[in-house]
This record gives structure tokens, sequence and C-alpha cells, in this order.
């Protein structure tokens, strides 16, 4: 098993409460639907604080895909550079 930094730790912790909320949101929905148990308001508040969330940890992984790419893309020049030399 490999050991996880913090970041990747609390990547990990974001998306499972993302995850757990956005249940917990799907079960409000069909409790609404067949007997009503919140509101409209608080329902379609639920929908857009699960949307911010699933927002930020696709951001969160894009922005992390982008700085390992420009970590490879560094690599590559000093690479070609050796090549030339």
């Amino acid at each position: 098993m490999t050991k996880l930094s913090i970041n990747e730790k609390m990547e990990r912790a974001i998306e499972i409460f993302v995850v757990l909320f956005g249940l917990y949101i799907l079960i409000q929905i069909l409790r609404a639907i067949f007997s009503g148990s919140w509101t409209t308001e608080d329902l379609i508040i639920g929908l857009l604080i699960f949307n911010l969330g699933s927002i930020f940890t696709v951001v969160i992984s894009v922005a992390q895909l982008k700085s390992d790419h420009n970590h490879l893309k560094e690599q590559f020049k000093s690479l070609v550079s050796d090549f030339k030399s």
C-alpha cells in the first residue's frame, strides 16, 4: 500500500464528502417526490451546493494534471538540451 501525501488525503476526503452529500441530496429528492421532506427551495440550494462541490473537485484535479504536465515539459526541455550538446 502506497503512502498518500497530505494533499492527496485532502483531495480524497473532499471527494468522499461530495459523494456522500450527493447521496444525501438524492435521498431527500426521492423523499420529496414520494412523501415530501424538504421544500423545493431547500432542494435547489442543496443541489447548488453539490454542484459547487463537484466543480471544486474537478478544478483541483485539472490543476493537478496541469502542474504535472508543466513539470514534464521542463524535463523534456532539459532532455532535448542534453541530446543537442
